[in-house]
């Protein structure tokens, strides 16, 4: 008796698809992304005084402000989201939709990282400089 394949199997007939536990298959692109950019460790602040909240990501991811600036963060997704520093204290906005923004102004000197608490493999990090 042959064991029948897992139902995440891939599969290949015309093209690649996937298999789901529903036993519907739906066509997968695969796209090779190439640069003439040398590969970098994780990306360095960027100065600014907004983050865009896109694709269920914080765009930048890293931020790097004065103190005594106000950062602003837009929600671009249809879902809501929330920024909540990791440490618990520093700023934690309640959830917020489309189109709605929360603002921070920056404090002490120090680095900040935080998530989206109801998509919590969303991260970012702010980073404050002295004036």
């Amino acid at each position: 008796m042959r064991a029948s394949p897992s139902p995440l199997a891939f599969r290949r007939r015309s093209g690649p698809r996937v298999r789901f536990a529903a036993g519907v298959l739906l066509p997968v692109t695969l796209v090779a992304c190439v640069s003439d950019r040398p590969a970098t460790g994780p990306s360095q602040p960027v100065t600014g005084d907004a983050v865009s909240i896109q694709s269920f990501a914080f765009v930048p991811p890293n931020l790097s402000v004065v103190s005594g600036t106000t950062v602003t963060w837009t929600n671009q997704d249809a879902e809501q989201h929330t920024v909540t520093s990791d440490d618990g204290h520093s700023f934690e906005s309640s959830a917020f939709g489309q189109g709605q923004t929360f603002q921070v102004t920056a404090g002490a000197p120090g680095t900040y990282t935080y998530t989206c608490r109801i998509h919590p493999f969303m991260h970012g990090t702010l980073t404050v400089t002295a004036q």
